[in-house]
């Protein structure tokens, strides 16, 4: 009898409804809470900063968790977007272009996706910005993603996870039209708040007025935000559920004026990063509520320890650790990002640091930082300020800089330097921790399987439906990606030596097309005008199967010593393709080779006119990216735009 009565009970238990199942587990989850902000350094009363007027974060702050070690593995949205989504490195998936639309395997994690099925309501109020075909998805990530997404919506003893975007501190929102509206809707005040001439500016900024006010105003609205934020945590309290609600707050990067946003020093990368747990939840925290925590952490890391502090599984694919809740992890000892093309411009930087030294990788040391992608000087005056009192010869030398060609490594002290202007590189004692840092460099680019060391228009020549791996993900963790040893060559090639010239030549001829990629920028780096060289380079020209690859070796005759061939060669490229990636690379290979002042008008005009292939996925961007070049080249007509 009592063993029918137990198998009553089950049979009985199992034929309850699934709502009334839930609740008690359920309950035992906490609400999470994402309030995200855009393009600010820890610009912060709790972090100390003297211009700071932010009592909301300031509050939540002392009853929190403030990370003072906090960082985006990006310095630019989408890149560092896609990082958080997935719980892995962008240049793992492929996803390190800013703005790009790779195809992503569906093995690839997504955490809301996983909060889901874990039994959470998940909404996203409202940005996402995903870099990848998890953009086509964002619909079926979410219970809710659009400007009415709130946690309100949830069913009845659902818990929620929920992600708030400020967008009010976005470098857009500097142009003088956006600073008008806030004006008139009297959201900041018709005079900057703080006195433009008592702000402290960075050694990299000239001392123009222009200057002083875009950081002025950069301070009223990251007040503005504050409020926004104080207000979201009235809601929870409002709502009653406050005591359940674990609260998270950062940038989705560093910046945003000139230099800091889009660039890989310290400015661009470290974000503030604040938790708060309600007292149901202070056992999670690694410390007593209000202290600071000095642990490295960064964007890899977000989407581990929100699924352990949900009580969900974690996929072994995601790369980073947790660093809250009872699986916290020990903390890493290093801390890795990187740099790839902006907008419309190509490059490749990686860096890497312990927290206080800052060591960086330049692979494409001949582009200069201030001829990137033109975007900040049509939002922002400080951009144009700068470039102009550069121009007019009244930068000093630390100004300067950023108008010229970056050095090949560069470390930086940034407890004693967090403007990151004084490389220490070639400085007595540096010899060690350089070495060390670039071994864990290299460690990482390999374990990590590295795509940014493949060129982007070579993509859709590696990978697609038609070919042995579909996505550019799947290819770089194949055998077909010999990791190691292209990363040995990019090194070698990024130095441009003369005395190397005959591995360069011979790089010319390797199987591996990214070889051949990498050898033929380092001829154009080397300037060398031999025959052996110039004959090498036709060529590739001439017999390379990959575009991209003749577009290389073509930049390259043009500096050395064929520039009449080389355009030919460029204004074919770049006039017959229908890829959009491959065009992008051929208008800055004519800029580059300096061959563009054969350009006519007539030909700008062309280009701007010119069609191409609607494809999705690996090629989406490159020609409205091009766009920009061409404007930018007309309206300096007949003038030649200078980009390195």
């Amino acid at each position: 009898m009592r063993i029918l009565l137990i198998c009553f009970a089950f049979l009985v238990l199992g034929f309850l409804p699934t709502d009334e199942k839930r609740p008690f587990h359920i309950t035992e989850k906490p609400n999470i809470l994402w309030i995200t902000c855009e393009d600010i350094s820890p610009y912060l009363g709790s972090y100390g900063f003297e211009h700071a007027k932010t009592p909301n974060l300031d509050t939540l702050a002392a009853n929190g968790i403030r990370f003072t070690k906090a960082y985006a593995n990006a310095p630019v949205c989408a890149v560092a977007r896609s990082t958080i989504l997935s719980g892995m490195y962008a240049s793992t998936l492929g996803t390190h272009q800013m703005r790009s639309a790779p195809q992503l395997p569906e093995s690839i994690p997504a955490y809301p996706k996983l909060l889901r099925e874990s039994g959470y309501y998940c909404t996203n109020n409202v940005k996402t910005d995903y870099n990848s075909s998890f953009e086509n998805d964002k619909h079926t990530l979410w219970d809710e993603t659009s400007r009415k997404a709130h946690w309100k919506n949830r069913p009845k003893g659902k818990p929620f996870f929920s992600v708030f975007n400020i967008t009010v501190t976005h470098e857009s929102q500097l142009s003088p039209d956006r600073i008008a509206e806030y004006i008139d809707r009297k959201e900041i005040p018709e005079n900057p708040r703080v006195d433009p001439e008592q702000i402290e500016l960075p050694p990299y900024h000239p001392d123009v007025p222009d200057v002083r006010k875009d950081w002025a105003r950069l301070h009223d609205l990251i007040t503005l935000m504050d409020s926004l934020t104080g207000s979201l945590i009235q809601e929870l309290e409002a709502e009653g559920v406050s005591d359940n609600t674990i609260i998270f707050f950062y940038s989705d990067h560093g910046g945003q004026l000139a230099r800091s946003k889009r660039y890989i020093y310290n400015v661009g990368t470290q974000v503030p990063l604040i938790v708060h747990l309600p007292e149901k939840w202070k056992h999670l925290a690694p410390e007593e509520l209000g202290h600071t925590n000095n642990e490295l952490v960064s964007f890899v890391d977000l989407a581990q320890t929100v699924l352990s502090i949900a009580g969900t599984d974690i996929p072994e694919k995601m790369q980073g650790r947790i660093f809250l809740g009872k699986e916290k992890e020990a903390p890493p000892k290093y801390v890795h990002f990187y740099r790839d093309r902006m907008s419309e411009r190509y490059d490749l930087s990686r860096a890497v640091t312990d927290g206080k030294n800052y060591f960086i990788r330049n692979f494409m040391p001949h582009r200069p930082r201030g001829r990137d992608t033109r975007y900040g000087y049509t939002v922002q005056a400080n951009w144009g300020a700068w470039e102009t009192q550069y121009s007019e010869g009244e930068c000093n030398e630390i100004q300067s800089r950023f108008y010229r060609p970056k050095p090949l490594l560069e470390l930086f002290n940034s407890e004693i330097d967090p403007w990151h202007v004084s490389n220490l590189v070639e400085t007595a004692g540096s010899q060690k921790i350089v070495q060390e840092l670039s071994d864990e460099l290299d460690r990482w680019m390999i374990k990590t399987r590295d795509i940014g060391l493949v060129p982007e228009p070579m993509f859709r020549d590696l990978v697609g439906k038609d070919r042995k791996y579909r996505t550019i993900y799947e290819y770089a963790q194949s055998t077909d990606y010999p990791v190691e040893q292209i990363l040995e060559v990019a090194k070698k090639c990024s130095a441009g030596s003369q005395v190397d010239l005959a591995d360069y030549l011979a790089y010319l001829q390797a199987d591996n097309p990214v070889i051949r990629y990498w050898g033929a920028y380092a001829l154009f780096l080397t300037r060398a005008e031999n025959k052996k060289v110039k004959t090498a380079l036709k060529k590739m020209m001439a017999a390379d199967k990959i575009a991209a690859n003749r577009i290389m070796a073509a930049q390259a005759l043009g500096l050395c010593g064929d520039p009449d061939l080389a355009f030919d060669s460029l204004m074919a490229e770049t006039s017959n393709t229908t890829r959009g990636y491959v065009f992008l690379q051929g208008l800055n290979a004519l800029q580059y080779s300096h061959t563009d002042d054969r350009l006519t008008r007539e030909d700008w005009k062309r280009f701007k006119a010119k069609q191409f292939e609607t494809t999705k996925g690996v090629d989406g961007y490159g020609s409205n990216y091009a766009q920009r070049i061409i404007d930018d080249a007309l309206v300096l007509w007949p003038d030649r735009k200078i980009v390195d």
